[in-house]
């Protein structure tokens, strides 16, 4: 009996001790008061990581599926939703995909709808949003590219809209809006019964045989922005008639041979691109442009990790800083944080960075969080 005792005794230990070093790692389990502009979430396969980036401490873990490349915050009515695609023998079988819902204070997951098996399960944030304050809307691919969309209110699969050739969700208005293959942002306006009442196209602003664009984008205050292997940055905004594409903000441009404003003559860059799965990140206010960048090759390379972090004053147009990773390491992905006096955010091979968006230095790293997707969980992005 003694023996028996010394055995459990021994066990519980060891599971204190596994479980200090998990929640390490995944966080506690305690209720979450309430999250602000500096909360994150870090993709790492099936598991999304909640993190404070002003501390660097890891305050929650939702639980999703291997197949979730998205979630889509909605801290107003206390919920975070994902959505996943599931199989019988774990990695084959048959498939079930469901938008899931998560409690934002305890990260407990609350409620499933069940939608068509087409989910993409791979891709970045921009595989799903919150339309309408209402609607859950879901990138497909089968090959065909469809949204399907579930009424957050009635916990319902309400349609699935067509997308020929068009990719991403960024709401806007009272839609969302997609980038397509015929070089055009399309939007797609629905009513409050999730049915659609028009679509708008933009008049063809790039090829996607010379310089295509890549489906990720990240917001502005008034549209999003999106940008071009090539470098080229544009912004998409809807006027409630028509949709309208700026002028392109070049990141890596020709020297014409003449200093900027600061005296300082800009050097030809032409072996450098810009690569990662979320390849930039924009703050309007704040007039802040970052990009991750790789050397050598052609738009082939355009998922590869990079090397390079440059920063971009866009009151001015220019470059303001040029970072190399230190240690070797390389980022997939970079955003800002909301807001006023925002963090920028980098997904690296060493971790998660956390850097001051405006000179690039950096101010944390949190490990063990490396190479993943990242999202804002601030209501406003």
């Amino acid at each position: 009996m003694k023996m028996k005792t010394l055995a459990l005794v021994t066990s519980l230990v060891a599971c204190s001790a596994v479980n200090a070093q998990w929640d390490s790692v995944v966080g506690g389990t305690s209720i979450i008061e309430g999250y602000d502009r500096y909360w994150v979430s870090v993709r790492s396969g099936g598991t999304v990581y909640l993190v404070d980036a002003d501390t660097g401490e890891v305050e929650g873990t939702l639980y999703t599926s291997n197949f979730s490349p998205a979630i889509a915050p909605d801290l107003k009515n206390g919920k975070i939703y994902s959505y996943g695609a599931f199989y019988t023998r774990t990695e084959y079988g048959d498939r079930t995909d469901v938008v899931l819902e998560f409690d934002a204070s305890t990260t407990e997951p609350i409620g499933e709808v069940e939608i068509p098996a087409r989910s993409a399960g791979i891709g970045h944030p921009g595989m799903m949003g919150i339309i309408n304050d209402k609607f859950i809307g879901v990138w497909n691919i089968t090959p065909a590219t469809t949204v399907s969309l579930v009424d957050t209110e009635t916990d319902a699969f309400v349609a699935e809209v067509a997308l020929p050739s068009c990719s991403g969700i960024y709401p806007l208005a009272q839609g969302w809006v997609s980038m397509c293959g015929d070089g055009t942002a399309q939007y797609i306006e629905l009513n409050m019964a999730g049915q659609e009442t028009r679509r708008v196209t933009s008049e063809s602003f790039f090829d996607v045989f010379e310089d295509p664009v890549f489906d990720y984008a990240v917001p502005a205050t008034d549209g999003w922005m999106y940008m071009s292997f090539e470098g080229l940055l544009r912004k998409v905004t809807f006027d409630g008639a028509a949709v309208n594409v700026t002028e392109p903000f070049d990141i890596n441009p020709e020297s014409n041979g003449t200093p900027d404003i600061n005296g300082v003559f800009r050097e030809d860059d032409d072996d450098w691109r810009i690569v990662g799965r979320q390849p930039f990140t924009f703050h309007d206010d704040e007039a802040i442009l970052v990009t991750i960048m790789h050397e050598g090759g052609g738009q082939e390379v355009f998922e590869d990790p990079g090397t390079e972090i440059w920063g971009f004053n866009m009151k001015t147009g220019n470059r303001g800083y040029r970072i190399e990773l230190e240690d070797g390491a390389t980022a997939s992905s970079v955003m800002m944080t909301p807001d006023e006096d925002p963090l920028l955010i980098v997904s690296t091979s060493i971790g998660m960075q956390v850097r001051d968006p405006r000179s690039g230095r950096l101010l944390r790293t949190v490990e063990m969080l490396e190479g993943g997707s990242i999202q804002s969980l601030y209501e406003g992005m």
